[in-house]
């Protein structure tokens, strides 16, 4: 179903064109990654689909409503120092709809809904800076998820996580999708971008689409990364290979461990 059409769309900042003839419709059919250089105008057109800035050109709006689509920017603690409960955190994406700020039962069931929809449903009481990178990443998407979410929007969703926790947030950004949630991102990480997307728009001012046939093994090579792996990075990702084969890798023992524990496991 198609959620949204972009036609013929220019952006300035000082008389500066920041998005030059944009064209562009999204189906939730697609897990769609956008990629381009620093400044090339990304975050800009995130923000225009969003209504964070106005436009002339009108964005059209067809399967979803504005307030059907959630959103995960880039820095998502505005006060450092300030640390809620990870359950507190996801009911924040509920706090227009509360005239005097106070949840219901029915809210928290919809927060520990969205928590047990990326797995953080066991670290509901924690506060926020007692977890990892991804970890956090995943409450703030709950936090997107909990209002009647159609479709996700994440700027940079890896951009603070290590390898293992990036591989791990696009593997749940895939499995919202299979199940109807629309995806649009931007992100740099190409090797990602190229094993998750259906389609990939570059943009540096101008936008270029390009459909992408993603790879099943190339997604099941990284799973075995972090899964097996204490170490792997972008050399191993790019390469599509690890130390597997090496006779010196001090990994091997552990894969060939836990492959045969696969085989017995299949052979029940």
């Amino acid at each position: 179903m198609e959620f949204f059409c972009i036609k013929n769309l220019n952006y300035c900042y000082n008389q500066e064109y920041v998005l030059k003839n944009i064209n562009l419709s999204y189906d939730n059919k697609d897990f769609l990654s956008i990629i381009g250089p620093n400044g090339a105008g990304k975050s800009t057109l995130v923000k225009l689909i969003l209504g964070l800035l106005n436009s002339k050109n009108t964005i059209q709006f067809s399967g979803i409503k504005k307030n059907e689509i959630g959103y995960v920017p880039q820095h998502t603690l505005a006060n450092p120092n300030f640390f809620p409960r990870v359950i507190d955190v996801v009911l924040m994406g509920l706090i227009n709809k509360k005239i005097f700020g106070f949840y219901n039962k029915n809210d928290k069931e919809k927060a520990m809904m969205a928590l047990r929809n990326v797995g953080m449903q066991d670290f509901y009481k924690k506060t926020i800076n007692e977890l990892s990178g991804g970890q956090r990443q995943r409450v703030f998407i709950a936090r997107a998820l909990v209002d009647e979410c159609k479709m996700l929007i994440l700027d940079e969703p890896t951009a603070s996580v290590d390898s293992k926790s990036a591989i791990e947030i696009f593997e749940l950004l895939a499995s919202l999708h299979a199940k109807g949630v629309g995806i649009l991102l931007v992100c740099h990480d190409i090797n990602l971008v190229l094993t998750f997307s259906d389609k990939i728009a570059h943009l540096n001012k101008e936008l270029f689409l390009h459909p992408n046939q993603k790879e099943k093994k190339k997604s099941e090579f990284l799973k075995h990364l972090y899964e097996n792996h204490s170490h792997f990075c972008d050399v191993e990702m790019s390469l599509n290979s690890c130390l597997c084969d090496d006779t010196n890798c001090h990994y091997k023992e552990s894969c060939q461990k836990k492959e045969n524990c696969l085989k017995k496991e299949n052979n029940v």
